[in-house]
């Protein structure tokens, strides 16, 4: 079974899928993909340094990705420039993933629906957090309010995902209490019984 796991930033999406890594899931991190691909291939590292000059790269010829994502912060045409190069790599890694017949894989996508990949997934899960949760959280890794509003903008309100998947996962309290419901929801994937109709009872 594909399972396309999203969510708003700073909601736990990578903990989450860590928890389902631990579970038995197979997971791709398309997060991990980027990073990866922005360091190993050189065809995209040359794209890049062609579209946005040396001054995004560092003393070695790699890409900077500081520097990268102070270059796109705030220029949305500078941002979908970098996601027409990226994105489709990094899709080819996780469709190629679909196509191995795990027993249960996990991609995680933070723009599931905004790019509508919905449809390539058997179910969809979205984690969540209050706002007041999330804004603490980023804030505790240094972001600005400035950089937390322009990254909220860039994605579908939290109620409108969660609206969307078939499954919630909530993530105001604690990873115990996370890991607690990753658990919950690989025993029903694992079992095949619905994961969306049934509330999550600690």
């Amino acid at each position: 079974m594909n399972i396309g796991l999203t969510g708003g930033i700073g909601c736990g999406k990578s903990s989450a899928l860590r928890f389902f890594a631990e579970a038995g899931a197979a997971t791709v991190d398309t997060d991990a993909l980027v990073r990866e691909l922005l360091a190993g291939d050189a065809a995209l590292i040359a794209a890049v340094r062609a579209a946005f000059g040396a001054e995004v790269m560092d003393a070695e010829g790699r890409v900077d990705r500081a520097r990268l994502g102070r270059r796109v912060f705030g220029d949305s045409e500078a941002l979908s420039l970098l996601e027409s190069l990226v994105h489709p790599r990094v899709r080819r890694r996780w469709m190629r993933e679909l196509r191995e017949n795990h027993p249960v894989l996990i991609v995680e996508i933070p723009l599931l629906f905004e790019k509508d990949l919905q449809g390539h997934f058997a179910r969809t899960i979205c984690v969540s957090c209050s706002p007041e949760v999330q804004e603490a959280r980023l804030k505790a890794r240094g972001m600005t309010e400035s950089q937390i509003q322009y990254r909220r903008q860039r994605q579908l309100p939290i109620g409108e995902k969660m609206r969307r998947a078939d499954s919630i996962i909530h993530n105001n309290g604690s990873l115990d209490h996370l890991r607690d419901q990753v658990q919950w929801v690989m025993s029903r994937l694992r079992g095949g019984g619905p994961t969306a109709s049934q509330p999550y009872h600690p």
